[in-house]
């Protein structure tokens, strides 16, 4: 039987350790990014309870790197780097890459028009990072 508390764990660690992925953020947003990167990890190593560590491995990697470069594009729109619409609708697809990789072909996920609805909101000087993390999460969960 897998140890599942190590996978876990293993997950957990690799994330904290990879300074690239918040490096960008203040500390707020960089706490909710990083709790949501852990809890999408968490449930994607859920998924793995009866598998050998190899079939695991083959099964979870992908995805995980998915949730580290969704974190990185993520942290570098909220802190401002995507400015112009080109390069946001460059963002947005891959985004939704990303996100269709993390949660799978058939989960639905947000359309391309709320996806921009939600990304353009970073030129509202009003919002912080740690408030655009918030609401690209919630567009997310209510794609879901």
């Amino acid at each position: 039987m897998a140890d599942m508390g190590a996978r876990v764990q293993h997950v957990i660690e690799e994330m904290m350790g990879n300074e690239a992925l918040l490096e960008m953020l203040d500390t707020d947003a960089a706490t909710e990014m990083l709790n949501w990167g852990i809890a999408l990890a968490k449930s994607l190593v859920s998924r793995t309870t009866d598998m050998d560590d190899l079939a695991a491995d083959l099964a979870i990697l992908p995805r995980l790197k998915a949730v580290r470069q969704s974190m990185r594009s993520i942290g570098n729109w909220s802190a401002g780097k995507y400015v112009d619409s080109a390069s946001r609708v460059q963002l947005r697809e891959k985004l939704l890459e990303q996100f269709k990789a993390i949660f799978g072909e058939e989960e639905r996920l947000p359309s391309p028009e709320k996806m921009d609805e939600v990304l353009i909101q970073v030129d509202d000087k009003k919002n912080s990072p740690h408030q655009l993390i918030l609401k690209l999460k919630q567009l997310l969960e209510e794609s879901s």
